[in-house]
């Protein structure tokens, strides 16, 4: 989870986005809005992007995070938020102008205070076109969140960039309406209803009220501005998506992007086929092929190193290959990321095999090495695994050349799993464990996990200009939870592990019954 200190509307506020939010709905936003500013007409002195919501959705929290983002990555420019409420009337307006309402009652405009007849829209859109020509540093009001009315000089506004940030940005109603043509970018934030319920009332709650006020207040005023915006904003260039566990997501019609698990998802070990040649059903090939047909993008994310990957598999359309749980990634043909675990802790870590006499697979991205022992039977002894079958002098020889030989993740039997138990607290200390599901554990690192190549894919995007909407992660076991806990849908077979299912979004079929290609014709992607 990223954290951000911030200060929005004169508070603090601690901002938690999940890390995978960040990087593959908050970055790439930047890097549009970077975009925005070379388009930007010659006459304009800065860029203005406007970011609307519905009340509670969190556009002044995302506008201030995005300032921040901008402020740590050098190759942007520098980006400044403010919001629209510094233009709404003073109380004493408010108190002495009234409103008709659609029913005929008349009230006091502080009755429906936030409402948009309640913000001085054409002194907002003389600042706007001030902000937007002026080579000068600009004046802006506020609202005061403590005095609950407009501090009249309350933020000076000099950066190339500008993040306005409001309800009624899209209103598509007078006088809303023109606002739009002096935006560069729009952007628009969504969010699940209830979610918005229940902080808008918590909000008021906090504010002093009673819970029973609350929840009326909620009725009679914020609830309608909720629907007003949402029905009765203009499309924007980009619409995010905050789901019901604050989730964000980008909800434009863009290319979908799937990340799919091999053991347990794609293939299974069946009918005597070797494990180096399992393979997808027609089903599910055809599914994904279609799938990518349709402009979408599949990426292959295994535990398994590259030489083991079945032909089959790497069959399918896959523009990037996550392999070794990250400690190998490809893109578009291209290497992008390779790590391994750091020497000095494979070594004590094979002294801890030696001690207990423990086989294991040691994986690297071009070879597999199964240290074996005599005198323990494990399932490493299937001819499936005589490639390099060395004794523990053979993996120490191995170890004195660390430059080629670096081990990205180690597999060992489950049935032998107690025979470690002396030696777990440095385990659990150094290394992750996975259950696989296959009478298998996998032991890395934690910077060797599929969430970090899921990473690196949104990163080779990001540098390619490719921007995508929702993303799918299909999986079955431990090793997959970074993956599904980072997606926006995370599909979860018939035949996964408790530690995926508790992840799911989505429980498709089993692997024998084709649940990839269930799924993906459920969502409409196939």
């Amino acid at each position: 989870m990223a954290t951000f200190q911030l200060e929005v509307n004169g508070q603090a506020v601690a901002a938690e986005y999940r890390d995978a939010d960040v990087e593959r709905v908050l970055l790439p936003l930047l890097d549009r809005i970077a975009r925005c500013t070379e388009r930007v007409d010659a006459a304009c002195a800065r860029t203005i992007v406007f970011i609307a919501a519905p009340p509670g959705a969190g556009k002044s929290t995302l506008a201030a995070t995005l300032e921040r983002l901008a402020e740590e990555d050098p190759r942007l420019p520098r980006m400044q938020a403010i919001g629209m409420d510094g233009f709404h009337f003073p109380n004493t307006y408010l108190d002495s102008h009234d409103v008709t309402l659609a029913d005929g009652r008349t009230l006091p405009l502080r009755a429906i205070k936030g409402a948009p007849e309640t913000f001085d829209v054409r002194a907002f859109i003389e600042k706007v076109r001030e902000t937007r020509t002026s080579a000068r540093p600009v004046s802006w009001p506020v609202y005061s969140r403590i005095e609950h009315d407009v501090v009249s000089e309350g933020i000076t506004i000099d950066a190339p960039v500008v993040l306005v940030e409001g309800n009624y940005l899209l209103l598509d109603e007078e006088p809303w309406r023109g606002l739009v043509e002096l935006a560069d970018c729009t952007v628009f934030l969504d969010a699940d209803s209830s979610l918005l319920h229940e902080r808008l009332v918590a909000r008021k709650v906090r504010g002093g009220m009673g819970r029973d006020e609350a929840e009326a207040f909620f009725e009679a005023s914020d609830g309608r501005n909720v629907e007003r915006v949402r029905r009765g904003s203009a499309a924007a260039d980009v619409r995010l998506q905050v789901d019901a566990t604050g989730r964000i997501r980008r909800a434009d019609a863009l290319p979908a992007v799937a990340f799919f698990d091999v053991d347990g998802t794609l293939t299974w070990d069946h009918d005597d086929i070797p494990h180096e040649l399992s393979a997808p059903t027609p089903a599910v090939h055809a599914a994904i092929e279609r799938f990518v047909e349709r402009g979408n993008i599949a990426v292959l994310c295994t535990g398994r190193p590259p030489v083991s990957v079945p032909p089959a598999v790497l069959a399918c359309p896959f523009a990037g290959k996550i392999m070794l749980a990250s400690g190998h990634v490809e893109f578009d043909g291209e290497v992008i990321r390779e790590r391994s675990i750091p020497h000095e802790l494979i070594c004590e870590l094979v002294d801890v095999f030696e001690r207990v006499h423990m086989p294991a697979y040691l994986e690297t991205a071009t070879s597999g090495i199964t240290l074996s022992w005599p005198d323990v039977p494990s399932l490493f002894d299937d001819e499936a695994h005589e490639e390099r079958r060395v004794d523990i002098e053979g993996v120490r020889a191995l170890l004195a050349e660390p430059d080629s030989f670096k081990v990205a993740k180690i597999v060992f039997d489950t049935a032998l799993l107690n025979r470690l138990e002396p030696a777990m607290p440095f385990i659990r200390e150094h290394f992750v464990v996975s259950d696989l599901g296959i009478g298998a554990h996998e032991m890395t690192v934690p910077d060797i996990n599929k969430f970090e190549g899921m990473r690196a894919i949104w990163r080779a995007l990001r540098e390619r200009g490719i921007e995508f909407g929702t993303v799918y992660g299909f999986g079955d076991s431990e090793n997959d939870v970074t993956m599904l806990s980072a997606v926006d849908v995370a599909v979860v077979m018939g035949n996964a592990l408790p530690a995926a299912r508790a992840c799911a979004d989505y429980v498709t079929d089993a692997v024998q019954e084709d649940g990839v290609a269930t799924a993906l014709h459920h969502f409409g992607l196939a």
